[in-house]
């Protein structure tokens, strides 16, 4: 199976963005038959949080924006962000270290096993 997974990052190097503040998401694509990721692009986005303070109802556009993606690895999430995430149907991580190294965490731990990514596939 294919999932499409976003980094909050600002070089798709590190994941070193926090959600609400981010303004580049990464898209990569995990092969869990081969055990395989690859960035396939970007995704620019207008952050919802402002110097400590956000707009909840702007999440859903970063959401919109991301598309199809299975889940979303930030720096930081904080909760309200982090509910909304989930409630709407992806998988959120805190994970802030670079792209590749996240990757390697998400394949080892099988984490589109644990949290039901079935959902988001591309075959």
């Amino acid at each position: 199976m294919i999932y499409r997974v976003a980094f909050a990052s600002s070089d798709g190097v590190r994941v070193d963005s926090h959600f609400g503040s981010a303004e580049r998401f990464y898209i990569a694509e995990l092969d869990t038959d081969k055990l395989d990721c690859e960035i396939v692009g970007h995704i620019d986005a207008r952050p919802p949080c402002h110097g400590g303070w956000h707009e909840v109802s702007k999440f859903g556009a970063v959401l919109e924006a991301l598309g199809d993606v299975s889940a979303i690895v930030a720096q930081r999430v904080g909760p309200g962000a982090r509910d909304f995430i989930k409630d709407s149907g992806k998988a959120v991580y805190q994970i802030p270290l670079d792209i590749e190294q996240a990757v390697c965490l998400l394949m080892e731990e099988k984490q589109w096993e644990v949290d039901k990514w079935r959902s988001h596939t591309k075959n």
